[in-house]
């Protein structure tokens, strides 16, 4: 059943005919979390230069990876190694079927890992991954529909191998759960952000369709006798005349009925914000957040509803690190080396730009912050390295009079 449900999370999120109020709340909350934010990882070694790679690959579908967890209530994000490279694949929870817990651990789980078709026939790869006693057994297995075949019936599933790792205390994957409550006692999986809102979208949608259709009501036309559409100086058929058998050969009338405008965007505006309310967010995902005449203060605590969600789906990159690090001394892509994750979430949904930016120059002016993470914050593209080089370049090619007299 819970499979089951996963399946409909994940195909109601990709629903792409008709409007999608779960995507327009996910990708919506998914910008607020990502954009202008900073990710990074520290240190100087072979081993740091290889993470630092692939979470530069990771930022870049970060706004997808929390969309798709956003919308479908859960994504995993999958590393692996191809010719000696580091790479990752993002797979919707509805993969993923987990066999054992304990506590909020997943010590047994198999993940539906690939899915080709050969001559009409629908060949699965499944990797089955087991927990113990600090070992991690990833095996491999393939069937055709239900039925269980060779993997190497596959020409590109020849060379998987099984694997045995030790010294591991976790799954080698980042999974991360949409923070709506799936109102059960058992949380194994996520729940969408709209999980339990779908009455109140029917009703939008309504709304919707009733001032489509007042729309295509109010089409004006003029009613004319029949008799005004024969001789030399026939009315034209067009739409905007219509026949009307009055009895009259000089019968005119016009239909032009109000458009009942207010009322019909008044339940719509107000179906929007109940929505709102459901999911958890403030003003401004479906509404327009009303801040024009609104202190700092008040805009924060408008907002902050909306940030309490962002601030959850936040998580999960140690996770990813932890299992790149894993397969890099696994398959011994580079020595091992310390690193350290360094994170710089973006409250601009909370805080004015512009304060933010008079604080970090307060605090490099006082020697409490680099200069690289100054930069950092009006380059957020660049890593902290990337940053500091670029200091190093402006400061050799333009010195301060102090610098060339050793002051």
């Amino acid at each position: 059943m819970l499979m089951q449900a996963n399946d409909s999370f994940t195909a109601m999120y990709e629903e792409d005919r008709n409007i999608n109020f779960t995507a327009i709340f996910a990708n919506k909350l998914a910008n607020y979390t990502v954009s202008d934010s900073n990710i990074d990882i520290v240190g100087d070694n072979q081993r740091a230069d290889l993470l630092r790679k692939i979470v530069k690959k990771l930022k870049k579908k970060l706004k997808k990876i929390i969309a798709r967890e956003l919308g479908t209530g859960g994504v995993l994000v999958v590393p692996y190694v191809n010719n000696n490279k580091l790479y990752f694949n993002i797979i919707s929870q509805n993969r993923l079927s987990i066999n054992k817990m304990i506590g909020d651990d997943i010590v047994d789980c198999t993940i539906l890992a690939e899915h080709v078709v050969r001559n009409r026939n629908h060949y699965y790869r499944w990797a089955d991954y087991t927990l113990e006693n600090g070992n991690l057994y990833i095996r491999h297995r393939a069937t055709l529909e239900d039925d269980p075949v060779e993997i190497s019936i596959i020409p590109e599933w020849q060379n998987i191998e099984d694997m045995s790792i030790t010294n591991v205390d976790r799954m080698p994957f980042m999974y991360i759960k949409s923070p709506t409550d799936n109102r059960k006692e058992m949380d194994k999986y996520g729940a969408p952000i709209t999980y339990g809102c779908e009455e109140q979208i029917e009703k939008i949608i309504n709304d919707l369709k009733q001032i489509e259709r007042e729309y295509e009501l109010k089409d004006v036309f003029v009613g004319a006798d029949i008799t005004m559409f024969k001789g030399e100086n026939a009315l034209p058929t067009n739409g905007l005349y219509k026949k009307i058998n009055s009895g009259e050969d000089n019968f005119w009338e016009v239909f032009d009925p109000a458009f009942r405008d207010t009322s019909l965007y008044n339940k719509l505006t107000n179906d929007f914000a109940l929505l709102e309310k459901q999911v958890g967010t403030s003003k401004g995902i479906l509404t327009d957040a009303q801040t024009s005449n609104a202190t700092a203060t008040e805009i924060k605590k408008m907002l902050k509803e909306t940030f309490d969600i962002v601030d959850d789906v936040q998580d999960g990159l140690d996770d990813f690190l932890y299992a790149c690090n894993v397969l890099a001394n696994y398959y011994n892509l580079t020595p091992q080396g310390e690193y350290e994750l360094s994170t710089d979430w973006s409250y601009s949904l909370l805080e004015d730009s512009q304060q933010e930016f008079s604080q970090l120059m307060q605090g490099e002016s006082r020697g409490v912050i680099k200069k690289a993470e100054l930069r950092q914050f009006l380059k957020p593209g660049e890593t902290l390295e990337e940053a500091q080089n670029v200091i190093d370049e402006i400061k050799s090619e333009s010195p301060r009079t102090e610098d060339l007299v050793g002051e």
